[in-house]
């Protein structure tokens, strides 16, 4: 049936407290969706009022910037391969971006960000009144000046690479710091990692990444950004509303499964993506060692079953119910087997004396 991928991701995002991956088509509403995700997660932590509007200010001028650097006559290929990145580990927020850009480009922008990064603050302050009072607030202008209002508002060094492509092209990673509260991060994340995890989506086709706790506004920001893209990628609107039926049963599984932290949240790691036509829904989360035992020989007995055994099955849960709903989640994991072409994929992996659980759909 084939191998489950999201163990790459886990094990790159395991420390994070909360971590969006999204690679594809930018345009305002992804920014606005994954910054409503953010908003609701930073509801519930410790950080202030200034340094949450920090993080959204960060996130929208790291996003801005795939817009500004991208390549003019951009193919479909390269706007697929734009990514953006937010993750939060250890008290500090990572923004990262990344576009195909001109090589033409690189020494005006990595001459720009060489500057300002060897400025001190009062000459940080003092480029930004005038650039302001000068009004040089044209496309490229107006970029530089988003690279000093960047450095002021994080006070770190702003991040950056270039991967060549080809002689025409390069890859742009740029990466952002924002402390909040005290850190002494003994994980910092490198930039070399939102590349890493570029390679890790490209190579698995996912486009959607997200892990940390899956609760009402995490999930209905999922699906939204998730739903967005179906209705681009496929106009068939069956095959919309099976992939969007079985999304919703994949996340309502971790939460109904996850075994709790010990800040109480319930965490997992959801991914989306498309191969082909075969779209591929994968969840993870930790569950007690015995119910991970339970829950693969459940789903070994559901994939065993025929479509019309599946259907017949579901009837008689509906009916009687089950003699055990811890495993069986309702219908959930029914519905699932039902709409997935080679059944349930499922694998369990051990971390931190932890048993992760792993099942993945294919529709």
């Amino acid at each position: 049936m084939g191998k489950i991928i999201n163990q790459s991701l886990y094990e790159e995002l395991k420390d994070d407290d909360l971590s969006f991956i999204y690679l594809g088509r930018f345009d305002n509403s992804v920014l606005g969706m994954a910054t409503e995700l953010w908003k609701g997660y930073m509801g519930k932590s410790s950080d202030t009022e200034g340094q949450k509007n920090k993080v959204s200010f960060l996130m929208i001028e790291s996003f801005q910037n795939i817009l500004r650097y991208g390549l003019s006559g951009r193919t479909e290929d390269e706007t697929s391969g734009e990514i953006f990145v937010v993750r939060r580990r250890e008290n500090t927020y990572y923004i990262t971006s990344g576009n195909y850009i001109d090589n033409s480009k690189i020494e005006n922008i990595q001459g720009k960000l060489e500057r300002v990064n060897s400025m001190t603050a009062d000459e940080l302050k003092q480029i930004f009144v005038e650039t302001l009072t000068n009004k040089q607030l044209s496309k490229e202008g107006g970029a530089g000046l988003g690279f000093v209002e960047m450095i002021r508002k994080t006070k770190e060094k702003l991040e950056f690479k270039f991967v060549p492509v080809d002689k025409n092209r390069s890859f742009f990673y740029f990466q952002l710091k924002l402390k909040c509260g005290d850190t002494n991060a003994q994980q910092p994340i490198s930039i070399d990692s939102a590349e890493h995890l570029k390679n890790i989506m490209e190579q698995n086709h996912k486009f959607l990444a997200v892990k940390g706790d899956i609760d009402r506004t995490t999930v209905n920001q999922i699906l939204l950004m998730a739903e967005n893209n179906i209705a681009v990628l496929d106009p068939e609107l069956t095959t919309q509303r099976k992939v969007y039926h079985i999304m919703v049963e994949m996340i309502q599984n971790i939460s109904k499964h996850a075994v709790p932290s010990d800040n109480g949240y319930r965490e997992g790691l959801f991914s989306f993506g498309k191969c082909g036509q075969e779209y591929s829904v994968t969840a993870s989360n930790n569950v007690n060692p015995d119910n991970a035992d339970r829950l693969k020989a459940y789903i070994k007995d559901l994939n065993s079953k025929s479509r019309e055994q599946l259907d017949e099955y579901y009837k008689q849960v509906l009916r009687n119910g089950h003699d055990n709903l811890e495993i069986a989640s309702g219908l959930g994991l029914i519905d699932i087997a039902r709409e997935s072409k080679d059944g349930i994929l499922v694998q369990t992996d051990t971390y931190d004396n932890k048993s992760l659980l792993t099942i993945e759909c294919r529709i």
